[in-house]
């Protein structure tokens, strides 16, 4: 192996490590998505996170206390048996999508 072709493929890896810790870096904190609900665990009468299917990708949120909710979080049984879409306002901390709003979508 030539000196210029190591150095070739050093710089070749050094680029690869740069573009993905741009995108590491540049990964959405918070969003909108529409989707329909897959899953949805805690009690009867509380939910603990629900599972939503957006674009192909399950994606798991966990409720907030105070969120701005336009019906119960119960009711996303509801959207679960019907297969009606919601959308979800959200935040992402420590790679957990935490739900701030709530809507039928």
């Amino acid at each position: 192996v030539s000196i210029r072709a190591a150095y070739s493929r050093v710089n070749r890896h050094r680029t690869l490590l740069i573009a993905l810790l741009l995108v590491v870096a540049c990964a959405q904190t918070s969003g909108t998505a529409r989707g329909i609900v897959v899953g949805v665990e805690g009690s009867l009468d509380d939910v603990t996170s629900f599972t939503l299917l957006v674009d192909g990708e399950e994606i798991g949120f966990v409720p907030i206390e105070g969120g701005d909710y336009d019906f119960t979080l119960t009711h996303l049984r509801d959207h679960l048996r019907s297969g009606q879409p919601v959308l979800v306002t959200w935040t992402r901390e420590d790679g957990v999508h935490h739900a701030v709003a709530l809507a039928d979508g």
